[in-house]
C-alpha cells in the first residue's frame, strides 16, 4: 500500500476518471475526500470506498467557480474533513 497515512482530495471523484482514481488511490491505503459537482455522486464513491474498509468523506463544491474554492465555510469544511480522514488513518 503505497499511500497509507495519505490522504487525497480528488476533484470529480462521483464519476469517469475522478472515481476510478478514488478507487485506485484508496486501494493504495489513501483516505479519500470525494469533491464532486452532484452531491448523491461524492456521497456514493464515498459509501463505496467505506465499505472496502478504507476512510472517504464526500464534499459537494464545483471547483471551476471561485466562491466554491475560496469560501470561508468551504475551505474550513475541507480543512475538516482532510483531519477526519487523517484521524481514520492513524
Amino acid at each position: 500500500m503505497r499511500l497509507q497515512g495519505k490522504v487525497a482530495l480528488i476533484t470529480g471523484a462521483g464519476n469517469g476518471i475522478g472515481k476510478e482514481s478514488s478507487l485506485l488511490f484508496a486501494q493504495e491505503g489513501a483516505a479519500i475526500v470525494a469533491v464532486d459537482l452532484l452531491e448523491e455522486a461524492a456521497e456514493a464513491v464515498a459509501a463505496q470506498i467505506e465499505e472496502a474498509g478504507t476512510p472517504a468523506v464526500p464534499i459537494c463544491a464545483d471547483v471551476s467557480r471561485a466562491e466554491d474554492r475560496s469560501c470561508g465555510v468551504c475551505v474550513w469544511e475541507a480543512q475538516c474533513l482532510v483531519q477526519q480522514c487523517r484521524n481514520h488513518v492513524r
